[in-house]
């Protein structure tokens, strides 16, 4: 199959591992993002082609989106794709319409998250436009939901998760070292938390951030009430939009006037996540708004996961079976599902995690998704009459 790949600039390894399990399939795959963008360098460690196209800076530049949309119109008429591929707001707005308009026979739509459908903008031109896709795939069941009830949009959603290479994550690797490092000892329990710190936007709460740091140093104070030699560890860096502030920074200073500063360890950004993963026994996913989020990486490394009841968070967080779910923004709440789980025997926790890893790898092995997608594509193009797609990597 020929696939255009309609990436956002900022579009993260996740989102592009399906490109490249497709490229060693034998299909034609190309990337289209600005060509300074991350998503571009990434892409060329990948040995992935990436095409510089040039996106509007913001959804209200009416001029500069009628010109995105009428350059990517004219290359899908004049390149005849399969298949046009777009996975995040807005970009997939102005994909969404070109290869509509270009008629390519199949146009696809894969949302990462809940966060942009929070904005009442975004949720009406999903409502106004999503008709215009052959196929949605919803990687996360209250996705599904949403796009089920998208007028148009029963028939044409199907469930399938953001895929990963699970060979990354090693549930029998060591978090000595990680331990070490950050001076936890032998006796210590490590609830820990990987994310971007990302700040309160109004719509979704004026006080609270995104992923509920706040909240989970809130809870801190409680458990190490109850017991003192529980190390909270904070691994992630700033996600700070122009003008938002430094975010971390006052996060830092929360727990120091919270008294914490002795249990929470601020790790920053680290490019071995499986090993720090490993140095933790419980991992909080406290946010506000998530699809699957930051649960995904713990299970995989047979850890348990306290999350909250939002978004996604539940397809992968079952009560008891692979961690625990409270309310969102509900410091007591957390803090109580933690200390159920930090008092579980180390082989309890044991069992929590290897039920996590097993749901995880069996909804996002990258092999399995890329494979049931192929399946649905090649079917959508025989629905069409076309039959090329069905030559390469068959």
């Amino acid at each position: 199959m020929k696939i255009y790949w309609i990436a956002s600039p900022f579009s993260h390894e996740w989102a592009l591992c399906p490109v490249r399990r497709l490229r060693e399939l034998g299909h034609e795959v190309v990337l289209f993002c600005p060509g300074d963008s991350p998503a571009a360098r990434r892409a060329r460690e990948l040995d992935i082609p990436a095409r510089d196209v040039r996106y509007p800076t913001r959804l209200r530049d009416v001029p500069g989106s009628w010109r995105c949309m009428a350059a990517l119109r004219r290359i899908f008429r004049a390149e005849r794709p399969d298949v046009v591929y777009y996975q995040m707001i807005p970009v997939s707005y102005w994909a969404r319409v070109a290869a509509w308009m270009a008629q390519v026979p199949v146009r696809v739509y894969k949302p990462p998250s809940l966060w942009e459908l929070e904005f009442p903008l975004y949720r009406l031109l999903e409502s106004a436009t999503a008709w215009m896709d052959t196929l949605i795939l919803a990687s996360s069941r209250s996705l599904e939901s949403f796009y089920r009830a998208v007028p148009g949009g029963r028939t044409r959603t199907q469930l399938s998760y953001y895929g990963c290479p699970l060979g990354r994550f090693d549930p029998r690797l060591s978090g000595d070292a990680a331990r070490k490092e950050f001076g936890i000892g032998p006796d210590d329990l490590v609830v820990g938390m990987v994310s971007h710190f990302i700040p309160p936007v109004r719509r979704v709460a004026s006080d609270i951030g995104i992923k509920g740091h706040e909240v989970l140093l809130r809870a801190a104070g409680t458990i190490v009430g109850k017991n003192p030699r529980v190390k909270f560890l904070i691994v992630g860096d700033e996600h700070r939009p122009p003008g938002r502030g430094d975010y971390a920074r006052r996060m830092r200073e929360m727990a120091g006037t919270l008294g914490l500063s002795g249990n929470v360890i601020f790790a920053g950004h680290r490019a071995d996540i499986p090993a720090v993963l490993a140095a933790m026994d419980v991992v909080v996913v406290p946010s506000l708004s998530e699809n699957v989020g930051g649960a995904v990486e713990p299970l995989l490394m047979e850890k348990p996961v306290v999350a909250s009841r939002v978004g996604g968070l539940p397809d992968v967080v079952l009560e008891g079976e692979t961690g625990f779910l409270v309310p969102p923004r509900d410091p007591e709440a957390l803090a109580s599902a933690v200390l159920r789980a930090l008092d579980l025997s180390p082989a309890e926790r044991r069992v929590l995690g290897a039920n996590g890893r097993k749901l995880a790898s069996s909804l996002l092995d990258i092999e399995q998704v890329v494979a049931q997608e192929i399946a649905l594509f090649q079917k959508a193009l025989a629905a069409k009459g076309v039959t090329r797609g069905q030559s390469a990597g068959a």
